[in-house]
């Protein structure tokens, strides 16, 4: 469980951080290496050729493509060391027979790249889930988060501000924090400094009351608005004890897969002679681990740096608001980081949408030359036994040319194959990028519109 300090709204960071860090690109992406055209690369490649089940149905009627090379196919060609063999050839032999032999002695091992080409994955990019909406945020199954939220009802949230009365700008703040939690959190709402008043003979009582109005538990709309009604400022601030509070209400939380979080709602500092610091302290390096952050609202100079230490001690953050416009600012700020966040995840997929699929266009385009090539050699040794057997052997004419008609239409069937075969898994490729490419754009576009509501 990742534990660290929280910016902004802490929460949602951590619950990113576990909806991410899937590898956008897929493990069989090609790597783009261009094969060599070299006698040596084709050895190699004959070392570690694949049996082939079955033919695709272009090549079908071609033979010796699953047997392999012949015996002086290949690297092993030299027709000067065949030539013992085509001396053997009777001149009677029809041109079936003729080209059977030839093929025997001198034909090319297409299994591996025509298996490479059957079997090649367009496949381009796996799409992450990427930020999620903040409203469609869910808790993993296997975590458990819990919010507390501490609001400081002492006589001073009375106080009015710029957009109306403290108190009422921070409840209603509060209730539209907690409705945007993600599904799955439990949210807890507890309040201190509420019963008694601000007066000196009323402190005992006063830095005594921290009520848990809504107890952790998944959050219910109507059930935590009327929890907020229940109460209205009036007392000192016990936020030592408040925190010592929530300390005792998450003790049984504990855990690797627990994410505990306290948000402190407060516009002053300790007035009930408690150590807010070490409470906040014990809060952060307890078995628990919460991370204490403090939204410090209409604080002085002082007060400010108070709670700034309170919230450094509770391993979080410190913010400081000062009117109704600035709370908003806080609790809703989150909504621009994700509204940047998708904006870079579609920007990430679509790139590397491209880059994969230009490598894998790329790879093709090398492949279907590959393949064109060995054809070409192929008909080249086929054609050079054939004119030694009818320059140096005398062979009919007509028997020479039937079977170099054969050789032909077998070098073309090959070609014509790699280049019809390049051009369909090219075409799957534009495909499957142009998919993703439109998929994640349109995924950003409304996340976006959501946030931006």
């Amino acid at each position: 469980m990742l534990r660290t300090k929280f910016l902004g709204i802490g929460l949602l960071s951590i619950l990113l951080i576990f909806h991410s860090g899937c590898s956008l690109l897929n493990p069989s992406a090609e790597t783009g290496k261009k094969e060599t055209s070299s006698k040596k690369a084709d050895s190699e490649k004959k070392e570690t050729s694949v049996q082939l089940d079955k033919l695709p149905s272009e090549l079908e009627d071609l033979k010796h493509l699953r047997e392999g090379p012949g015996r002086y196919g290949a690297d092993k060609y030299d027709l000067n060391k065949i030539r013992p063999a085509l001396n053997k050839i009777p001149k009677n032999i029809s041109a079936d027979q003729l080209y059977e032999r030839l093929l025997k002695l001198v034909a090319e091992d297409y299994r591996t790249m025509i298996h490479s080409m059957e079997t090649f994955d367009t496949s381009i990019i796996d799409v992450a889930e990427g930020p999620e909406g903040i409203r469609k945020l869910k808790v993993p199954d296997s975590q458990e988060v819990n919010i507390m939220i501490l609001l400081d009802s002492s006589g001073s949230m009375a106080d009015k501000v710029k957009g109306g009365v403290k108190m009422d700008l921070a409840k209603k703040a509060v209730k539209n924090f907690s409705s945007n939690m993600p599904q799955g959190a439990n949210v807890s709402l507890l309040v201190y400094g509420h019963k008694g008043s601000n007066a000196k003979a009323d402190k005992e009582t006063s830095c005594a009351s921290m009520e848990e109005v809504y107890p952790l538990g998944p959050y219910k709309t109507k059930t935590f608005q009327n929890s907020l009604d229940r109460f209205h400022p009036t007392g000192w601030t016990p936020l030592a004890g408040a925190m010592k509070e929530a300390k005792e209400k998450l003790s049984s939380h504990v855990g690797s897969n627990v994410q505990n979080i306290v948000y402190v709602v407060s516009d002053g500092v300790e007035t009930c002679d408690g150590d807010p610091v070490k409470a906040a302290e014990e809060l952060n390096e307890s078995n628990m681990e919460a991370v204490v952050n403090i939204i410090g609202f209409d604080v002085d100079n002082d007060g400010q740096k108070a709670l700034q230490e309170v919230a450094d001690a509770g391993g979080g953050n410190y913010q400081t608001v000062g009117s109704k416009v600035d709370l908003k600012e806080y609790f809703e700020g989150e909504y621009d980081r994700l509204y940047d966040q998708w904006g870079d995840w579609a920007s990430d997929h679509y790139d590397k949408a491209k880059y994969v699929a230009s490598v894998k266009y790329d790879r093709l385009d090398q492949m279907k030359s590959d393949l064109y090539r060995q054809a070409e050699e192929e008909k080249h040794y086929l054609y050079d036994a054939t004119e030694y057997l009818e320059e140096e052997r005398d062979f009919d004419y007509d028997l020479i040319s039937d079977v170099q008609s054969q050789i032909f239409d077998r070098r073309d069937t090959i070609q014509s194959y790699s280049i019809d075969r390049r051009d369909e898994l090219q075409d799957e490729v534009i495909d499957k990028r142009d998919s993703i490419q439109e998929q994640v754009m349109n995924k950003r576009d409304s996340e976006q519109d959501v946030l931006s509501d």
